[in-house]
């Protein structure tokens, strides 16, 4: 069975304050972002200030298009 492709990505967040758990406006903001696009939260680490986030994505697929002039023909 062959699995499906995913990209990976792994952010580094920081906190309000060291050994919160509550991110700043500007990491909120960005982990939001990621989340809206489709990356999914897979793991997370504390760290003394920050938060080490690894987020997944299943690969989108690259579409064939077809050639206009058709195989064989050269184009002008």
């Amino acid at each position: 069975m062959v699995g499906v492709p995913v990209e990976v990505t792994v952010v580094r967040l920081y906190t309000k304050s060291p050994g919160s758990h509550q991110l700043r406006k500007g990491s909120a903001a960005e982990l939001g972002r990621l989340e809206a696009a489709g990356w999914q939260e897979k793991d997370r680490k504390a760290g003394a200030d920050h938060i080490v986030v690894r987020l997944e994505r299943p690969r989108p697929a690259k579409p064939t298009l077809p050639s206009a002039a058709g195989p064989g023909r050269p184009r002008r």
